[in-house]
């Protein structure tokens, strides 16, 4: 790592070269910056650009913005797609004398895939060809970028050899690197690695350009998809000591505790606990292609950022996308990428190869998505219109796997540091597109349906194995959607607006469910609740009750297990007594702990006028809820507000 002293102005903008093989690309470079970015020995000795090379691009001012020439020849397609992921503009490079080549095309369309960069061309090796020739290349040029979709992109025209022009083109360079220069990204720091070497005294190094965020020097960073924890030691940009890396603009981080042999380009460096490396995602993909056409279940070469690997790119609304076609897929990957929604990518096919096409991640977790799942296809018209939008946690939550969500992963979701997220979700909730149920789970309203339905075929398998409930509890039907039981009333009240489900004595129903009870079962319910009426605090035993009724054991358990669930009927060691006498008892129970700290029996007994068993039952019972605790010398509050909610 090398260090200069006068540090400069960084624009976070990265101006790249695109063009065929031998256009001069490298040369124009060096002339424009200074640099020889050809830096491999196998790129020196063969002539050609083989993996991306980047150098500073001085402006005036002292100012300097990045330059990354990607290679031409077919064979480093997969270096090209790294590189063209971070342009914002875009240098094409024709030779005069060969005019628009092949690869011309296909790195145009692979741009254009993974951004829509500022663009203007460079016509080189001028001093090989005569007027006529060049006018007819300059003109062949502004049709093709016109067909591209940029018919008002400059074409200029320069020799590496005799320099003429290349002052031009240098002063256009400026001109649009500053007309480019990109808004801050707030995301959390993410960068996909291009190299990774050591340096004496540093260690491991790893460069590319950021996506997303700052991070400083001694900030923790983790190694994606290893996991793999470390903080940055010290960094650089543009071979110039930085106090901070930025989205944007080239970056060197010197890292610790990780070895350079553990590190591999299409690996990733982020800010911990944000980003995570996944092999599914669903996406909107383009078929780019003159001629080749994406199937249904396609294996192709995936590329985003940095990575390629192989996939299966399993088409959701289409059997097969012609060129010109555009549709949903879901992407199977054959080895874990670090993705998030909003990522660019390009698909190229295996068989012949050429590049297919790309598009856009719409959710980075997308396990066992099927193409019969209703409302699947809205859901991703939906989230491409937000992606489309810039609002990429709109469409992670409208594409992603789970409508229900805990605070932690939705903070995750927004891709921002923690203390920026909360804005985020204030509004989503403010907007109401997100319902807050308490206890940390999160509810998107889009998608209410969705939840509805799984509630609904949950409670329909539930009361076909428990026909004598009332219905779930609180904390097995949270946890349907992985959440705590904490959530119930909230989640409860929305799926219950539509009438078609209902809660039941606390617990979740399908409306119109009744537990399976005969007319003489309701008859003893009727004679149970009349008999503890009449008892009061002086709860009969269960055995008692069963004589005195003339019941059998099996109704008796049945009506007494229904009481209970509707909170009629408390069940006392081995007797039973009116939910209202024990609340009674606790409300006079509170009243004697609020006069003194210590409540003995006996005046537990007086106030209450239970038997002394009774009594013993009774405070047992709220030491079993938390409420109370024993001591010697009697009862002590244990929990205030357990004795508060009732």
């Amino acid at each position: 790592m090398k260090i200069e002293t006068q540090r400069p102005e960084i624009f976070p903008v990265m101006v790249g070269t695109a063009g065929h093989v031998d256009h001069g690309k490298t040369a124009l470079v060096e002339h424009l910056t200074g640099c020889n970015t050809d830096t491999l020995p196998e790129e020196k000795a063969r002539g050609i650009s083989i993996d991306l090379g980047f150098a500073p691009c001085r402006l005036s001012a002292n100012r300097v913005a990045g330059l990354v020439d990607v290679p031409g020849h077919e064979d480093f397609i997969r270096n090209m797609v790294a590189g063209a992921a971070s342009i914002d503009v875009l240098m094409l490079v024709v030779a005069a004398d060969d005019g628009i080549m092949p690869q011309t095309d296909e790195h145009m369309r692979i741009v254009k895939l993974l951004r829509t960069p500022r663009v203007f061309a460079v016509i080189t090796k001028t001093d090989l060809v005569d007027a006529a020739r060049l006018g007819q290349v300059r003109s062949d040029l502004g049709a093709f970028l016109a067909r591209a979709g940029f018919p008002d992109a400059p074409v200029l025209a320069a020799s590496n050899k005799t320099f003429d022009g290349l002052a031009e083109v240098r002063e256009k360079l400026r001109e649009m690197v500053e007309g480019a220069r990109r808004e801050p990204d707030r995301r959390a720091f993410r960068m996909n690695v291009a190299r990774v070497f050591s340096v004496k005294g540093y260690g491991t190094v790893v460069t590319g350009v950021p996506i997303s965020g700052r991070l400083g020097v001694e900030e923790p960073l983790e190694l994606l998809p290893a996991g793999k924890a470390s903080s940055v030691r010290a960094l650089q940009s543009y071979k110039f000591d930085a106090d901070f890396a930025q989205a944007g603009a080239c970056a060197a981080l010197a890292v610790r505790g990780i070895e350079a042999a553990e590190v591999a380009r299409g690996m990733t460096v982020a800010a911990p606990g944000v980003y995570r490396p996944t092999t599914t995602a669903l996406a909107w993909v383009e078929n780019a292609s003159d001629a080749l056409v994406l199937k249904r279940r396609a294996e192709v070469r995936f590329h985003s950022g940095t990575a390629a690997v192989l996939a299966k790119a399993r088409l959701l609304d289409a059997d097969e996308l012609i060129p010109g076609a555009s549709g949903f897929v879901h992407l199977e990957l054959e080895a874990p990428v670090v993705l998030a929604a909003g990522d660019r990518f390009v698909v190229r096919s295996l068989t012949p190869v050429g590049t297919l096409g790309g598009g856009a991640v719409l959710s980075a977790e997308a396990p066992g998505t099927r193409r019969t799942e209703p409302g699947l296809l809205e859901r991703l018209a939906a989230a491409r219109r937000q992606a489309e939008a810039g609002d990429l946690l709109g469409a992670e939550l409208l594409a992603g796997p789970r409508a229900v969500l805990r605070r932690e992963e939705l903070v995750r979701l927004t891709q921002m540091p923690p203390a920026a997220a909360e804005p985020l979700i204030a509004a989503k909730e403010q907007s109401g597109e997100l319902a807050n149920l308490g206890g940390g789970g999160w509810l998107l309203r889009a998608r209410l349906a969705e939840v509805l339905e799984t509630a609904r075929k949950a409670l329909a398998r539930d009361h076909a194995e428990h026909k004598y409930a009332w219905g779930m509890e609180p904390t097995r039907f949270c946890g349907l959607f992985g959440l705590p039981g904490s959530c119930f009333p909230r989640l409860a009240e929305l799926l219950a607006a539509g009438g078609q489900v209902a809660v039941r004595n606390g617990r979740m129903a399908l409306a119109g469910w009744a537990p399976a009870i005969s007319a003489a079962q309701m008859r003893l319910r009727e004679a149970v609740l009349e008999r503890l009426t009449a008892a009061g605090v002086n709860a009969p035993a269960r055995g008692d009750l069963l004589k005195e009724l003339r019941a059998g054991e099996p109704d008796l358990r049945l009506v007494l297990r229904l009481l209970v669930e509707e909170g009629l009927v408390a069940v006392l060691g081995s007797n039973l007594a009116l939910r209202s006498v024990v609340d009674d008892c606790r409300k006079k129970l509170l009243e004697l702990l609020a006069r003194s700290p210590v409540v003995d029996l006996p005046a537990f007994r007086k106030a209450t006028g239970l038997s002394r068993n009774l009594a013993v039952s009774v405070l047992e019972h709220f030491d079993g809820e938390g409420l109370t605790r024993r001591v010697d010398a009697g009862r002590v509050l244990a929990r205030p507000e357990a004795g508060k909610s009732r």
